[in-house]
């Protein structure tokens, strides 16, 4: 993901929080482009306020 920093990507994308706490998240992203659906599993873990991914896992349909 730090790759794509700031890069447009031309496709549709839809977040849902699946879970939260103060410290955890984890979220289901999904980006539909023309001819494939790129979906990532998020955990992301609050550090001293700031939030980081701290694994992703991804499939392509």
């Amino acid at each position: 993901m730090k790759k794509q920093k700031g890069e447009k990507l031309n496709c549709t994308v839809r977040t849902r929080i699946m879970e939260e706490s103060a410290d955890f998240m984890v979220a289901k992203v999904t980006m539909q482009f023309e001819g494939f659906t790129k979906t990532d599993l998020l955990t992301l873990v609050n550090e001293n306020g700031s939030w980081k991914v701290s694994s992703s896992v991804n499939a392509y349909k």
